[in-house]
């Protein structure tokens, strides 16, 4: 009989007895033999990981992922600081950010982040609009505004909400099964839905107006892929394909469905006149 150790012999990062890889490096973990056997040896302490290919490298993975941000730890930090140092490190630091994420903690935290930046970004959008609307000098334009601004926080806030929830765990359903395909997958569904989440701070650039939209979904775009590469401790080509796959499937798709309804109108247009 043999018992699973407490501790990935690769990393020494803490495991669950259900493991049999390790979250954190993907070592498979071997039973190790109870006392009066020839046992392996655990290290006392986390250990930075030796070189090996297809895996990063700052001291190859200089952090196991045990390191949770600080929103994770808000009755530490306070709230508002909280926030604030998990928005400034994901955006500005992404790197070491998500090096660092956990790909445990649970998908409530990150779903919170995710959601109030979204609120963020609908609010300035709404203010922005409303402050077009005033500028133009037509106090109707602008009272028309104000108006439908509230009408539409309103409907987004209960039925948008929820729409955006949904597309948020699709999106990293689809491509958490597109890394897994592309062999880059190394880590469960919870960590590649924590780095989507996590990396939603460029929402909040939409308190600038004019430029702010527009740098949001850019480096968003961007922040999102650093961000499930080093949460799934992979390489940037693997990354890429991973994330071109569900993109070829879709323009696949469409091409499938353009040329069942261009048969189906030649189909109608060889049919016998009456």
């Amino acid at each position: 009989m043999s018992t699973k150790p407490s501790n990935c012999p690769g990393c020494g990062a803490p495991l669950l007895p259900s493991d049999d890889t390790c979250p954190f490096c993907g070592e498979v973990i071997a039973g190790v033999p109870p006392l009066g056997g020839p046992a392996r040896p655990e290290p006392a302490a986390a250990a930075p990981l030796a070189p090996t290919a297809g895996l990063r490298s700052e001291e190859e993975v200089a952090a196991v992922g045990t390191e949770p941000p600080p929103w994770e730890a808000r009755r530490e930090f306070g709230f508002w600081n909280a926030l604030w140092l998990t928005w400034r490190d994901s955006v500005f630091r992404p790197v070491q950010f998500f090096r660092r994420l956990p790909p445990r903690g649970g998908l409530g935290p990150a779903l919170g982040y995710s959601v109030l930046l979204a609120l963020v970004a609908l609010v300035f959008s709404l203010y922005w609009g409303l402050v077009e609307g005033t500028l133009t000098g037509q106090e109707e334009g602008a009272l028309a505004v104000g108006v439908s601004s509230f009408v539409v926080l309103i409907v987004w806030l209960v039925f948008v909400i929820p729409l955006y929830v949904a597309a948020l765990f699709a999106m990293a359903a689809i491509l958490h099964l597109s890394f897994v395909i592309v062999g880059a997958g190394r880590r469960s569904f919870e960590a590649t839905f924590r780095a989507i989440a996590y990396s939603s701070g460029p929402a909040a650039f939409a308190i600038f107006p004019f430029f702010g939209p527009l740098f949001s979904t850019v480096w968003g775009t961007v922040l999102v892929f650093i961000a499930v590469r080093e949460v799934q401790r992979t390489s940037n080509g693997r990354a890429a394909l991973g994330f071109t796959l569900p993109l070829i499937a879709f323009l696949g798709l469409f091409l499938v469905l353009a040329l069942l309804l261009s048969l189906l109108m030649s189909v109608a247009d060889i049919s016998p006149p009456a």
